[in-house]
C-alpha cells in the first residue's frame, strides 16, 4: 500500500527563498509542493499528516565530514550513537571519513567490510570516503575502490593514526592523477608538515604555556603553504580539489582567486572555527583541541565575512570523537585533537546566524544543495523538490535548545557546547518520508542507508 505524509503549515525553503507552504510525501518521495490550502485533508488510514505551524521546514542537512571510527574503535564512537546524534541534530545523510575507524579504508577489501558491518546501523543515510595515503597509493586493489565511495581523502601532514599514513608532495602529484583520471573528488587536510614539525620541536622546548605553544605549533602559514601548494598541483592536473576544515580567511581568499582562475575548488569550514577562538582554547584546554587550532577572535569574524561573501562552500561538523580520557592529559600535545559537536552544527550555525542578523538563506545551502551539488548526490539530496527524498527538518524559532550532558547522544557525553543555549529547536527530522527524530518522543528508528 502507498504511503502518504502531508506536511502543512511550514514556512518552506525553497529556491526561492522561505514560502508557506504544504508538502506532499508519497512512498519516500517529495510529491507535491503547493502553496498553503487551509482547507483540512481528508481523513484516510494510509494518510498522515503533520503540522507543521510556527516552523521553518529545510531539507534535511548533510554533514559531508565525520569520522564515527566504525568498526574497530566504537568505544570511541559509533556508527549507531552518532548517527542518532546527527538525526537529533537535523542531519540526514553524512559522509564518513576513512580514518579513525580500524583498520583504515584504503582498500577495496577493507571497503567492502566496512559496507558490510554498517548494514543496519544507522539512522540516517550515508556515504563512504575513501582514503589515499603513502603507504597505499601506488596499490592495484586500492584504485578499485572509485565506485563504492563518495570521494577520495588524503592528508597533507601525519594524521595521529598509525595506518593513515600523509602524502608527501611528489606522493600527492599521484593522488591528484589518480583522483582525475576517475572524475572523483581529492579532499585535502592541507597544513604543511616540515613547517609544523620545526614549530612543534621549537615550542615543545619553550617555557611558554604549553597550550599557546601548540597554538603558535600550528600557525595561519602552514595552511597557507599546504593549500598553495595543492591548488598549483590542482591546476596542473586538473584535478577537482576540495580543503576540509579551513580555519583562516587567508587561505579562503587564496581559494577563491583559484576558483576564478578556473580551477575546480570547494572550500568547508566548520561550526568551532565560527564560534570558538584561541583564547576559549586557552582557557578550556584539551576539549578544544582541534587541527588546525582555533583562531583569533578578528578571525572568526572574517570567516563570517567570507560566508556572507559567498567565498565558502560548505560547512561540516568534523566530528572526531575520543574516550574523555583521551582529553584528561598533563600535557596538550598528549590529548586527542578533535571536537565532539555532530548533534549541534545547525543548531550553532543558524543560531549564531540569527544573532548576526544574517539571512538563513545564506547559511542554510551550505550543509544542503551546495554538498549535494558538489559530491554528486543532488538528484535526491538536498532540496526540497518534486520527485527527491523527502528528508526535511522542522525547526522552531521560538523555542530554545539547552545542551547538557543528559541531552547528548554521543557515546561519550561531552562537548564545548556544554552548556550553550541556542534561540531555536529542531522539532522533528524525516529522512525518505519517516520521521526518524521527534523532540517529544526522541530518535524513533533506524532508516538510513548506504547511497553508493
Amino acid at each position: 500500500m502507498r504511503t502518504e505524509l502531508w506536511v502543512k503549515n511550514g514556512l518552506v525553503y525553497t529556491d526561492k527563498g522561505f514560502q508557506q507552504m504544504d508538502i506532499k510525501v508519497t512512498d519516500q518521495k517529495i510529491d507535491l509542493i503547493r502553496e498553503n490550502n487551509a482547507e483540512p485533508l481528508a481523513q484516510k488510514q494510509s494518510v498522515t499528516i503533520i503540522d507543521a505551524s510556527g516552523c521553518l521546514v529545510v531539507p534535511g542537512f548533510i554533514d559531508a565530514h565525520v569520522h564515527f571510527n566504525d568498526p574497530g574503535r566504537t568505544a570511541w564512537e559509533g556508527m549507531e550513537t552518532g548517527s542518532r546524534a546527527a538525526a537529533i541534530g537535523g542531519t540526514t545523510t553524512l559522509f564518513d571519513m576513512p580514518l579513525n575507524c580500524k583498520p583504515s579504508v584504503t582498500s577495496l577489501q577493507s571497503l567492502v567490510d566496512k559496507k558490510r558491518y554498517l548494514s543496519s546501523l544507522s539512522y540516517v543515510d550515508y556515504a563512504l570516503w575513501g582514503g589515499m595515503t603513502g603507504d597505499t597509493i601506488q596499490s592495484q586493489e586500492f584504485t578499485r575502490m572509485e565506485e563504492g565511495i563518495i570521494a577520495w581523502k588524503a592528508f597533507m601532514c601525519e594524521s595521529g593514526i598509525e595506518d593513515f599514513k600523509m602524502v608527501s608532495y611528489e606522493e600527492l602529484k599521484q593522488a591528484m592523477k589518480i583522483a582525475k583520471e576517475q572524475n572523483k573528488i581529492l579532499a585535502l587536510h592541507a597544513e604543511w608538515e616540515d613547517e609544523m614539525n620545526k614549530l612543534t620541536s621549537f615550542y615543545k622546548q619553550t617555557r611558554i604555556n604549553d597550550r599557546i605553544a601548540y597554538l603558535n605549533s600550528r600557525p595561519i602559514y602552514a595552511e597557507e603553504k599546504a593549500v598553495s601548494n595543492a591548488l598549483e598541483l590542482a591546476a596542473a592536473y586538473g584535478t577537482s580539489v576540495h580543503f576540509v576544515h579551513i580555519s583562516s580567511s587567508r587561505v579562503i581568499e587564496m581559494i577563491q582567486q583559484a576558483k576564478k582562475s578556473g580551477v575546480n575548488v570547494t572550500v568547508e569550514t566548520c561550526p568551532h572555527y565560527l564560534v570558538f577562538d584561541d583564547q576559549d582554547f586557552i582557557r578550556q584546554g584539551p576539549i578544544l583541541k582541534c587541527a588546525p587550532p582555533l583562531r583569533s577572535r578578528e578571525e572568526v569574524e572574517k570567516l563570517w565575512d567570507c560566508i556572507n561573501r559567498g567565498w565558502v562552500d560548505t560547512i561540516a561538523s568534523d566530528h572526531s570523537p575520543c574516550l574523555y580520557s583521551m582529553k584528561l592529559t598533563n600535557s596538550i600535545w598528549d590529548a586527542w585533537g578533535g571536537i565532539q559537536g555532530v548533534q549541534y552544527t545547525w543548531l550553532a550555525l543558524l543560531d549564531q546566524a540569527l544573532k548576526r542578523k544574517i539571512s538563513l538563506s545564506r547559511i542554510i545551502p551550505l550543509g544542503t544543495v551546495n554538498v549535494a551539488d558538489r559530491f554528486g548526490v543532488a538528484d535526491r539530496k538536498g532540496r526540497i523538490l518534486s520527485g527527491m527524498d523527502a528528508d526535511l527538518v522542522l525547526i522552531a524559532l521560538d523555542e530554545q535548545t539547552h545542551v547538557d550532558q543528559k541531552s547528548m547522544a554521543f557515546r561519550n557525553p561531552f562537548s564545548p557546547y556544554e552548556d550553550f543555549t541556542f534561540q531555536l529547536k529542531i522539532k522533528k527530522t524525516i529522512l525518505r518520508g519517516k520521521v526518524i527524530y521527534d523532540d517529544q518522543i526522541g530518535v524513533t528508528e533506524k532508516h538510513g542507508i548506504c547511497l553508493l
